[in-house]
């Protein structure tokens, strides 16, 4: 892990998780109104903030006063990483910035290295992204800070990230040796879990990885109703799946986009979760009048649950196992928010499976594009992917990434020769965040701008063909 190349690599989701809460008692010594604008605000406004920060006055001592002040500087710079997140187009920090955040940092120490201060200063270097740094304070205060959960999960998401498990190992160890270090979060649940999975073990808690090894195991028949059948079996479709608030927002405007760009060689079909008559109507209606994509549509109803997203997610690759034998075609099962830009073009391949770069294994595959031909290989390896996902829907382990961790762990299951069928690719290069013209579809979905091409291009298709 000498370089922490993939975790310097990966998104800024990841470095603010450990990082968005700091417990630092010290701050109760400065007014309450500069410590919620930087804590509980997380404003970034530092040449509104400092001047502030400078003229408190805390009844400290001069030195624990001044380690303080720049540790709430340091905070205050870094919170900008949020900031930059939170944009439709995410941007590294400058160099000088995280240079400058890092001089507070180390100035604050100097004056005064009690614990919080340690563990707060390895939660700022983690958000802005100066990885080495954080570990170094880490590894040189081990004996101080062996007890805090934060410090453990950060640590531990490096390991992961960097392919370390052995030394994974014994801090999922330290985690698990108190349970009150781990509480309740789901992303430390998730990192100890699939730890676990990489060390060898099936574990059998918050998410169930024991039917990779039941090769017997059936799944339950589909419950699904006809309302559309499908009329064509010679294009590519496109599978989607959505409720109705997907539908009216995202899910037409994609289908617009496909028509735009790929009738007559890719058809869709529409999977709908709890639809109602005006849902049904506007289906059968956007088939008449776009007639070229062969719209066909299922139904299906889904419990109310609090992962909604999540369960419709692990249902739509439940139904594209289905689907490959039912439509007898090759199958496109995407997420709704996006758009269509370029004419498809089949990558040869039985299976092609979209790789989020420098991300952990639970996020490593991407679920919302898969694509998928009629055949032993895809049908064995959604069996598996299949079984994986039921078993944890019945347990109700509706945990985030769910069908990115089912369509890992199964690969794990098909022999070399298997997995030479099966194309991996960067996700970026079929699907754009950054509306690349050359890219199979845009992202579309919420946080962008309406000045964006994505989001005009989306407007365009919306006034030519919404009825």
């Amino acid at each position: 892990m000498s370089e922490f190349a993939r975790t310097r690599a990966m998104r800024q989701f990841y470095r603010d998780v450990f990082t968005r809460l700091i417990d630092l008692p010290e701050s109760d010594a400065m007014p309450a109104h500069i410590v919620a604008e930087i804590f509980n605000f997380k404003s970034a406004d530092f040449d509104r903030l400092e001047p502030m920060i400078a003229a408190a006055n805390t009844g400290l001592d001069a030195d624990k006063e001044e380690a303080l002040k720049n540790m709430l500087r340091a905070i205050t710079l870094a919170n900008q990483a949020f900031e930059v997140k939170e944009q439709s187009r995410q941007k590294a920090l400058p160099a000088e910035l995280s240079a400058r955040i890092t001089e507070y940092v180390v100035a604050a120490l100097k004056a005064d290295n009690n614990t919080h201060y340690i563990v707060a200063a390895i939660q700022i270097l983690f958000r802005v992204n100066e990885i080495s740094s954080a570990l170094f304070l880490i590894n040189n205060n081990l004996s101080l800070i062996s007890d805090s959960g934060t410090v453990l999960k950060i640590l531990l998401l490096v390991c992961l990230m960097e392919e370390d498990y052995n030394q994974a190992m014994v801090v999922i160890q330290a985690l698990t040796s108190d349970a009150a270090l781990i509480g309740e979060d789901p992303m430390t649940l998730l990192m100890i879990t699939c730890g676990i999975y990489k060390l060898g073990g099936l574990p059998d808690s918050f998410i169930d990885f024991r039917t990779l090894d039941d090769s017997n195991g059936q799944l339950e028949g589909a419950g699904y109703t006809w309302l559309l059948e499908k009329d064509s079996k010679v294009n590519t479709t496109v599978l989607l799946a959505c409720d109705k608030a997907d539908y009216f927002a995202h899910t037409l405007p994609l289908v617009y986009s496909l028509y735009e760009t790929n009738r007559g060689v890719l058809d869709v079909h529409l999977h709908l979760y709890n639809s109602d008559e005006e849902m049904n109507e506007s289906v059968k209606a956007l088939r008449q009048q776009l007639p070229e994509l062969h719209i066909s549509a299922t139904l299906e109803q889904v419990s109310a649950c609090d992962e909604m997203a999540v369960e419709y997610a692990a249902r739509r690759t439940l139904f594209l196992r289905d689907a490959l034998q039912e439509f007898a075609t090759p199958v496109i099962a995407m997420n709704s928010d996006v758009l269509a830009r370029q004419a498809w073009v089949s990558p040869g391949a039985a299976l092609q499976l979209l790789e989020n770069e420098a991300s952990p294994f639970w996020d490593e595959l991407f679920g919302g594009f898969i694509y998928a031909e009629p055949g032993s290989i895809t049908h064995r390896y959604f069996d598996i992917v299949g079984r994986f996902i039921a078993s944890n829907l019945k347990a109700a382990n509706r945990v985030w990434c769910l069908d990115s961790v089912a369509l890992s762990a199964s690969l794990d299951r098909l022999s070399g020769t298997e997995q030479m069928a099966i194309s991996r690719v960067k996700r970026a290069s079929i699907l754009s965040d950054e509306d690349e013209a050359g890219a199979f579809c845009w992202a579309s979905g919420a946080g962008q701008h309406a000045e964006e091409p994505s989001q005009q291009y989306k407007a365009a298709l919306i006034k030519k063909y919404q009825r």
